[in-house]
């Protein structure tokens, strides 16, 4: 899995990245100190602030996670494509 955190990085002048950036960081430090109860209340917080986002990306990702695993990389990528986004949407060429 490719790593955006240096893009974003760069990039975190802009509010939403910046937001972004917290809620990554948040959803790894939550995963790998293995505080899942945690983990699972922010993934469900971001589905409440990513909403339609949410809805839109489960239409396409149709096999939902089943253990802290793939929950975490479910939601990483979600984050890193939703990243993705606010970045071409802000007419960010990305090479």
């Amino acid at each position: 899995m490719e790593d955006n955190m240096e893009i974003f990085e760069r990039y975190k002048c802009i509010k939403e990245i910046a937001d972004l950036i917290d809620d990554i960081t948040k959803l790894r430090e939550y995963y790998y100190s293995k505080q899942y109860d945690k983990m699972h209340q922010h993934i469900n917080n971001l589905t409440y602030k990513y909403f339609h986002e949410t809805i839109q990306w489960n239409s396409v990702n149709k096999a939902m996670p089943v253990n802290e695993d793939q929950s975490y990389y479910n939601a990483e990528q979600f984050l890193r494509a939703k990243g993705i986004d606010i970045l071409l949407k802000s007419g960010i060429k990305l090479q």
